[in-house]
């Protein structure tokens, strides 16, 4: 059973917790944040490590880190906090929850952690330090390099490409042979159909209201 650290002590942390708690491969040891964020959360009763202090309590030798932070920043904050970590000597986690379905032959990059029922079809490429959330389709030949942020439902087609930090929303959709440039932001329901620039914002129109009250919509027009 390989001892963890996790990295985050927020909401992607406490729901990486309560994953790893029924996860007969790993025990969570604790957290570790930078220490001004140590008040900012708390994962059950779990204390919190400040990084300053972190080889004092959870020794490099007897502990793996598992990236259990959010993507502030287009997660230049994951990114920056993977990079001090590797340089105090920690090994980084690549995490699959046993519900994801993993086909690629290529090996996931350092820290990449696929969540439940996530697909990663054949022949795609994660990057190191890559969150792929629930339910979302990597589908063939597709690469998603490092740093980056897959929400829940998003659909990257085959031979698409997201490069270095981007986020992509909750049930976006990049289509085939499609490239999003580094930095990207891919709001959520987002339809891309063609490259888009480094540090663009694509955005899906939100639903606009009815002129008809839900009561009036149902009776014309049926549900």
């Amino acid at each position: 059973m390989r001892r963890i650290v996790l990295a985050g002590n927020a909401v992607t942390a406490d729901i990486l917790n309560a994953y790893l708690a029924h996860d007969k491969r790993y025990h969570v040891v604790g957290s570790t944040v930078d220490d001004d964020f140590l008040q900012a959360g708390r994962v059950n009763d779990m204390e919190s490590v400040p990084l300053s202090r972190l080889k004092e309590v959870f020794k490099p030798e007897d502990c793996t880190i598992l990236m259990a932070m959010g993507y502030n920043d287009l997660n230049r904050v994951r990114e920056s906090m993977f990079h001090r970590l590797k340089e105090m000597g920690y090994a980084i986690e690549t995490y699959v929850h046993p519900d994801a379905k993993v086909y690629t032959e290529h090996a996931l990059g350092e820290g990449a952690v696929v969540m439940p029922s996530a697909v990663v079809e054949a022949h795609v490429r994660v990057g190191a330090n890559s969150m792929v959330w629930a339910n979302v389709t990597l589908a063939h030949h597709c690469s998603v390099a490092e740093n980056c942020w897959i929400a829940s439902g998003a659909v990257i087609s085959g031979n698409a490409n997201v490069s270095r930090n981007c986020f992509v929303g909750v049930n976006a959709t990049i289509v085939n042979e499609v490239t999003v440039g580094e930095y990207g932001f891919v709001g959520a329901g987002a339809l891309i159909t063609r490259d888009t620039k480094a540090s663009s914002v694509q955005l899906a129109r939100s639903a606009e209201e009815h002129r008809f009250a839900s009561q009036d919509y149902v009776k014309f027009y049926g549900l």
